[in-house]
């Protein structure tokens, strides 16, 4: 148990610069491993009854990542909500783990899901991702949904949620709103291994320009949400006019009895129709 800890804290690191002059360092090794417990870890096609159709996202430097949709009827079909939903991942996790998730969340909206691998990821990839790179891939994908005025919501789960916070960061992006369940509120640093500047941790990354469009979750069983930080970040998210919830459980538990308790909580986020 200490060591997946350990290689937790080691991976959160890669998540998140939106500045190249100042981006998380993290040791290659402890990158590759995650990316192979990402690949390693994938699920079946959902058993509910959303139609999963197959992505492909073409970033700035030609990167092309794969990912899903899902809704809850066919493509031409006018009951489908314009707005849109982003599921991003957290740390050794593949966009494949996120299918119940991401169906059951399309049909009780009734809006399209959207789940990505991230950059280098992806079965076959050759591509080493950096903390600046996955951002900019995250940012590329948000500005992509919303043309046309989509409005949408990004859903973080753990290292996910550096990604979404991060992305409201930028003004231009004033028609999204965040949910970051089980986020690490403050970046661990470890010498030689881990070295993140301290405007990248959630909890000094939720300002008060966008507090109010961020809702926070964590499970009373997590260890982040132990961490001192943790109490800080509901703090400035509940006095800017966010959103809070801490319920029984884990840290991003998605197994059928843990997604009975989350889905509701997305669900009432997504409709909930604040700027």
């Amino acid at each position: 148990m200490a060591t997946a800890r350990l290689a937790v804290l080691c991976l959160l690191t890669l998540c998140s610069s939106t500045a190249a002059s100042e981006e998380c360092s993290v040791a290659d090794a402890l990158v590759e491993g995650w990316i192979r417990v990402a690949r390693a870890s994938v699920s079946a096609v959902p058993t509910t009854t959303a139609t999963r159709t197959e992505r492909e996202f073409r970033a700035r430097d030609a990167v092309v990542l794969k990912g899903y949709s899902y809704s809850p009827a066919s493509s031409g079909d006018s009951t489908i909500a314009r707005d849109f939903i982003l599921l991003l991942q957290g740390s050794a996790s593949s966009a494949a783990q996120l299918a119940e998730t991401a169906s059951r969340l399309a049909l009780a909206t009734g809006q399209e899901v959207f789940a990505y691998e991230y950059r280098g990821y992806g079965a076959g990839s050759t591509v080493l991702p950096t903390a600046a790179s996955i951002q900019l891939d995250v940012n590329e994908i948000v500005d992509a949904l919303a043309a046309g005025g989509r409005r949408g919501v990004a859903i973080g789960l753990s290292m996910g949620g550096i990604f979404a916070i991060q992305t409201l960061r930028d003004s231009k992006r004033g028609s999204l709103r965040v949910l970051v369940d089980s986020v690490p509120a403050q970046l661990p640093r470890i010498p030689f291994l881990i070295h993140c500047p301290r405007w990248m941790n959630p909890v000094d990354a939720a300002t008060t320009d966008v507090t109010r469009r961020i809702a926070v979750v964590y499970g009373t069983r997590d260890g982040w949400s132990r961490d001192p930080a943790a109490d800080e970040l509901m703090e400035k998210v509940k006095a800017g006019g966010g959103r809070v919830w801490l319920i029984e459980g884990g840290h991003v538990d998605l197994s059928p009895s843990g997604l009975a308790v989350r889905l509701p909580i997305y669900v009432d986020f997504v409709f909930e129709r604040k700027p």
